[in-house]
């Protein structure tokens, strides 16, 4: 029987966690190594970002999770923890990393993690019908489906060859003798043979079929399925090109795809196929599955808090861009031909005259906030993060910068810290906490003191741009 072992994502390293041998000797296969050598042995396991090495900012040389002690002493072995959240599973343990601003160790208390991820995927949070006590693992894999699945098939349908095996008297291909001597005597005017076809509904195409089938009968499915046009459009689309499914087939389709499908086109079905198989997996389906091999699905949470920033700066009235790191698009050059992307800039790059208005904030999600009389200081600046800020502002230039951050404190006061006005060229830097509702009962409660933290957000930078501007 499988066992959990519940973390919070940036912890400094909990004790007494393990309970038995087995949950450390699976967790060693896991701890203590990069994302990047975690996915070379683990191809099926899902990381979000994507993209890994394409951004410059070194996710794949994270740790997952960081283990120290040995399995003869359990109770001081520590875990410690990053950025990172989700589940992943190996043999019989599995691990669940929520967000830190869960109210217990538990995927159903993580508001905030179902937040983000429904904001960033563009999921209506408000339609969906939760209680506080069936969130679970499997949601997460269900909030990927149509973000995946509208990038794949943006791409196209994929087409495989396979093999039809027919019985008719339309023959088209190589007679089957012996499948017609057994179905066609004494003879009855049709011929089994079998053909070869170039099409649209083959293996991949039929797991994601059997995803769709599986997702309809869960709770909030026909949400997911149908949650705006463009779904309902990919949905039909698999469906009308399966005409081949049968639920009957599931083990003989997943057995199919345990190999990855690699394309040099259709790039986008990769994901989409570990995507399938981990919820078909979580299910747990009766195929081969290899128990030396983690599963699971794991964000990082710098980059899922970065993409949450992005719905919120970059609309009508702030007007920020956010530079596209893995498109190459919208940075700011250092010199020709050498850009740089921070992650929130408003304005244009032009000269220290000219530079009213410009402003640069970059997202962190990390502890910021020193609080001391009732007052946010500016001491949790880092040496790096405080250069990189200064070099947006030189380039762009700026006269404005802040770092912009989850603020996790039960705090009344402004959550600015005080500026700091940079010798040379000048410009103020500064912290930005955006205030994470605490102790909330359910996702309904947080989600609205979350848009009053927007509301908030965007109020701070309205007036900061007017004054700079």
């Amino acid at each position: 029987m499988s066992s959990v072992v519940y973390l919070k994502d940036n912890n400094c390293g909990v004790s007494n966690l393990l309970k038995e041998e087995t949950q450390y000797d699976d967790i060693s296969h896991i701890a203590n190594k990069t994302i990047e050598e975690v996915i070379e042995e683990n191809p099926n396991l899902l990381i979000f970002p994507q993209s890994l090495g394409i951004n410059k900012d070194k996710i794949e040389e994270l740790e997952i999770l960081h283990l120290t002690g040995s399995k003869d002493n359990l109770k001081d072995c520590k875990i410690k923890t990053g950025n990172l959240m989700g589940f992943i599973g190996y043999g019989d343990t599995q691990i669940s990393i929520t967000s830190r601003f869960a109210k217990n160790n538990d995927t159903k208390d993580d508001f905030f993690l179902h937040y983000l991820l429904q904001k960033v995927l563009c999921l209506n949070i408000f339609d969906l019908k939760y209680s506080a006590a069936t969130f679970e693992e499997f949601d997460l894999l269900l909030y990927m489906f149509p973000a995946l699945l509208k990038k794949a098939c943006a791409q196209g349908l994929v087409r495989r060859y396979k093999t039809f095996h027919n019985n008719d008297s339309n023959i088209k291909g190589v007679v089957d003798v012996t499948r017609h001597i057994q179905n066609n005597i004494p003879f009855n005017g049709q011929i089994a043979y079998k053909n070869r076809d170039y099409t649209t509904d083959n293996s991949i195409t039929e797991l994601i079929r059997h995803t769709i089938e599986l997702i309809k009968t869960k709770p909030n499915g026909n949400f997911v399925l149908t949650a705006d046009y463009e779904m309902i459009e990919c949905v039909r689309l698999i469906q009308e090109n399966t005409p081949s499914y049968s639920k009957n087939d599931l083990s003989k389709v997943v057995a199919q795809n345990l190999n990855q499908f690699v394309h040099p086109f259709y790039t986008e079905y990769i994901p989409l196929q570990k995507l399938c198989l981990q919820i078909l997996r979580f299910e747990k389906m009766n195929y081969a599955q290899n128990n030396d091999e983690a599963y699971g699905v794991i964000f990082d949470g710098a980059w899922l808090w970065e993409e949450f920033l992005a719905t919120v700066l970059t609309g009508k009235g702030l007007d920020f861009t956010h530079p596209g790191n893995k498109t190459r698009t919208d940075g700011i050059q250092v010199y020709k031909g050498n850009p740089r992307y921070p992650d929130f800039y408003r304005g244009k790059q032009t000269t220290p005259e000219n530079m009213e208005g410009n402003f640069v904030l970059d997202a962190k999600y990390k502890h910021l906030d020193v609080i001391r009389n009732n007052d946010i200081l500016d001491g949790s600046f880092s040496r790096d993060d405080l250069h990189q800020l200064i070099t947006y502002m030189h380039i762009l230039p700026s006269r404005s910068g802040a770092l912009i951050y989850p603020f996790d404190k039960v705090f009344s006061g402004d959550t600015r810290s005080k500026k700091r006005t940079i010798k040379g060229y000048g410009g103020d830097v500064w912290t930005i906490g955006v205030p994470i509702p605490q102790d909330c009962t359910s996702l309904k409660e947080l989600s609205t003191k979350m848009i009053q933290s927007e509301t908030y957000i965007k109020k701070i930078l309205h007036e900061e741009i007017n004054m700079s501007g």
